[in-house]
């Protein structure tokens, strides 16, 4: 017998009837009354005495039911310590992130982690450096850059979509043309020691002509001077999409699309606080799919 049966049997045996024990299972009377045939044929023998007024037990119904009922209480005590497990997972986890991904995805939904598991302590570092796993400054890490070596446990979770943003004042003032290559126009871009990132190497590439008159080492910043019209600026779009005044200038197929990677030391990602948080940050992200894409 499998737990289908054990739960089915036990349903007609204390209900008496295909009707309220399809009730209480939320299957059909035919469903059950199936069930209970096919359990019938292949243990060979009649479970119960049907009649107009019901299900009754036969005897050899009666000689199983004890036992039916030990299977489901041990599967009951196998289902209240499996969930009791979460409350007993403790310890600190620190996880390093780049600050968007913290402020706008991953910490506006923390409080669900916390609610599951009370007892894991979470620290957040959230900067723009590659945080170093192998001299274990984070246990977990998100990062738009793939480690090329060390013993790391590592997978894409998923895709962040960039576009070309200029607030609707500024363009009042600066009508984009992409051809003029940013001759005439602002650009607001990260600090020179940031200049390795990608869309501070875009804008390089693709807006020669323009001239950098904002440059900061965070990307609130950033999103903050372009919001005040200070100049042309390559946001992500699951952020920037929901600023009213910002409009969209260049696509993400024309600009670019980075993957996010969730990275874990190899020697600790079987740890069961480490992969409760890493479950938790990896469907946070599935969650996020299409905002993500800007779609």
């Amino acid at each position: 017998m499998n737990w289908d049966d054990i739960r089915i049997f036990l349903a007609v045996a204390r209900q008496g009837s295909l009707t309220a024990a399809g009730i209480h299972l939320a299957m059909s009377a035919s469903s059950v009354s199936r069930h209970i045939e096919e359990l019938e044929s292949r243990i060979g023998t009649a479970l119960f005495s049907r009649s107009q007024t019901g299900y009754v037990l036969s005897d050899a119904g009666l000689e199983i039911l004890a036992d039916a009922e030990k299977a489901e209480s041990s599967l009951i005590d196998i289902m209240r310590k499996a969930s009791g497990s979460a409350q007993r997972l403790f310890g600190t986890v620190r996880v390093a992130l780049p600050e968007n991904l913290a402020t706008h995805l991953i910490l506006p939904e923390v409080s669900q982690f916390i609610e599951k598991y009370p007892n894991i302590s979470l620290e957040f570092v959230t900067n723009v450096s590659l945080t170093n796993l192998t001299r274990r400054e984070a246990d977990i890490s998100l990062r738009l850059v793939r480690p090329e070596a060390g013993r790391f446990v590592v997978s894409r979770v998923a895709q962040m979509a960039t576009a070309l943003y200029a607030s609707s004042d500024y363009l009042a003032k600066f009508p984009f043309n992409r051809q003029l290559k940013g001759r005439g126009h602002f650009v607001v871009s990260w600090d020179e020691m940031f200049g390795y990132l990608q869309s501070s190497t875009w804008l390089n590439e693709q807006l020669p002509q323009a001239c950098v008159t904002v440059r900061t080492t965070t990307l609130q910043s950033q999103l903050a001077a372009c919001m005040g019209g200070a100049g042309l600026s390559v946001l992500p779009c699951f952020i920037a999409d929901l600023v009213p005044n910002l409009i969209r200038l260049m696509p993400p197929k024309e600009v670019f699309m980075q993957d996010i990677w969730l990275t874990m030391h190899h020697d600790i990602s079987k740890l069961s606080r480490i992969r409760a948080v890493a479950k938790f940050l990896q469907e946070t992200m599935q969650y996020n799919h299409d905002r993500l894409l800007g779609v």
